[in-house]
């Protein structure tokens, strides 16, 4: 009988091409280890960027911002004294984009770009506020999507309404977008969100209004409808004027 019958050759041995493909890669990968540590770990790619540029006057001279009202832009050239001088290849945008942000709290974004020479553009996009927030025996700017800004301020608070009420920012760009198509939109001092579902106002006459929960505009119209019929010296009087039934009126006098 034949014994090689059923019997198969085993090679423990990988073929020489596979061994050749396997060795490159492995001398690829220490190569590759070794130019990352030589050039990214010890700062000598940096370093031969910022030699060339400094020969070549590459680096960071002008900073160029957009026009602010609310950011001083005092502020952002302390976050970006530091970087002048460096090359303008390697300045960290990011970094320096995430420190205006953090830092400064009327920005809402940035934009930074540089010429390729010596100037960094800086395009702020600041927080647009819509209110003042009563919180805390304080008062602060807040945004149409509820954000608290930064404190109050300025002594002119006239051009703003002062919100009252628990979770009142996220809901007064509804009310104000609501009271904006009535003629007492610049009438209101004073906003209060009562119960966490509808509200009271006070006016630069000092008049308080109780609104409807659900027809807000209409007992605005009814207001201008009824404060029409009194004079100045009848106006002086009123306390409140009661306006949540759409229907009628109930006047409270001082």
């Amino acid at each position: 009988m034949n014994s090689n019958i059923n019997k198969k050759k085993i090679n423990f041995f990988i073929n020489r091409k596979i061994f050749k493909y396997i060795s490159i890669s492995i001398l690829l990968c220490f190569f590759l280890v070794y130019i990352y540590y030589e050039l990214i770990i010890r700062d000598k790619f940096y370093n031969i960027i910022q030699d060339i540029s400094e020969i070549y006057n590459y680096q960071l001279e002008n900073v160029e911002i957009n026009s602010l009202k609310r950011v001083n832009k005092f502020e952002i050239n302390k976050i970006i004294n530091q970087y002048y001088g460096q090359s303008i290849f390697l300045l960290p945008l990011e970094e320096i984009s995430n420190s205006i942000k953090t830092q400064l709290s009327w920005v809402k974004n940035v934009n930074l770009y540089t010429n390729f020479n010596n100037k960094l553009n800086i395009e702020i996009f600041e927080y647009k506020p819509i209110g003042l927030l009563f919180y805390n025996n304080q008062l602060f700017y807040f945004s149409k999507d509820g954000k608290i800004i930064d404190k109050f301020r300025e002594e002119n608070s006239k051009s703003f309404i002062t919100f009252y009420g628990n979770q009142v920012s996220q809901v007064a760009y509804n009310f104000l977008d609501i009271i904006s198509k009535t003629e007492t939109v610049n009438m209101i001092k004073e906003g209060y969100y009562i119960n966490e579902r509808r509200w009271d106002v006070k006016l630069h006459n000092n008049v308080v209004l109780n609104l409807s929960e659900i027809h807000i505009e209409e007992s605005l119209k009814n207001y201008i409808k009824l404060i029409k019929k009194f004079n100045n010296s009848d106006i002086i009087k009123i306390k409140s004027i009661d306006l949540r039934d759409i229907k009628k009126a109930i006047i409270s006098f001082k």
